[in-house]
């Protein structure tokens, strides 16, 4: 995923105000990338309805089309109601699109679930890229640089270029960030814990730079600062993204293996993240 794909945003929609505001981002980001955007209501039983039944069809579109006009009006949209699971429908569509937007949380969710079943399976499955808007992302896109959560392993490649690309286009810098976390063994003190950081820092810095060098070199006009830190990663990663216009992470990273969907810390920066999430599968 060396490229961002030319293809439709899709969105889901399901009328809640997370997915209202999913809507409002992905209408964004279509237009900032010359993008058309398709917006998506799927519901296992109103989609047999509307299947059989155009009059029907017409008039939930029209219902969708009349809710988000003041957000779309100026975008390429197509309205969408599909006789599927939410995750499938996405899923399926985003084999042509060239990003998923969805909302953290649906009409399903409670308050106090961070993350909603269908966030959740979309960024586990989609072909493309998922950007997930949270109730604590800005209204609107900020000024703010990228940020990357780099760990330095080959799963995190296409994140990074993703990330590159993204810094390029929008004019602002890079910030890469790597986190370290020292389990506190027994009988370890804390001088021996901070020197064992440091250690794994000075090792881990050299990988970090060498996965970023062949993307600087790519996009030479990209001013990128490097931050190691030592911490929670999912925390810390979350704590450098604070005024970030999008903070970029892959599923899995060093410590995922092929048959795992999303690991343990792109899951927690979806929850702790302050701005939207631009989760990035590898390739294979």
């Amino acid at each position: 995923m060396s490229e961002i794909v030319i293809g439709p945003v899709v969105c889901g929609y399901d009328g809640s105000p997370d997915s209202r505001r999913a809507v409002e981002w992905a209408a964004a980001w279509a237009r900032d990338h010359a993008a058309s955007l398709e917006v998506i209501s799927a519901d296992r039983a109103v989609g047999r309805v509307v299947a059989f039944d155009e009059t029907a069809r017409a008039n939930v579109e029209g219902a969708m089309r009349d809710q988000l006009a003041e957000l779309t009006h100026d975008v390429p949209t197509t309205y969408r109601v599909v006789a599927d699971s939410p995750v499938g429908a996405l899923v399926e569509a985003g084999g042509a699109a060239s990003a998923i937007v969805v909302g953290s949380r649906g009409l399903t969710a409670r308050e106090d679930f961070a993350m909603g079943s269908t966030s959740a399976g979309v960024v586990e499955h989609a072909p493309c890229p998922v950007l997930v808007i949270t109730p604590r992302t800005p209204l609107s896109p900020t000024a703010g640089p990228v940020v990357l959560a780099a760990d330095g392993s080959a799963a995190n490649d296409p994140a990074v270029a993703f990330a590159f690309i993204e810094a390029e286009r929008r004019g602002v810098p890079l910030r890469a960030v790597h986190s370290v976390e020292v389990p506190r063994l027994p009988g370890a003190s804390l001088f021996d814990l901070d020197q064992l950081a440091e250690s794994v820092l000075a090792e881990d810095e050299k990988e970090v730079l060498d996965a970023l060098a062949p993307h600087e070199a790519r996009h030479p006009d990209v001013a990128v600062e490097l931050i190691l830190v030592v911490g929670e990663p999912a925390l810390t990663v979350a704590d450098e993204a604070a005024g970030a216009s999008l903070l970029v992470t892959g599923s899995r990273g060093h410590g995922g293996f092929a048959g795992m969907l999303l690991g343990s810390v792109s899951r927690r920066l979806l929850q702790t993240a302050p701005c939207a999430v631009a989760v990035i599968r590898p390739t294979d």
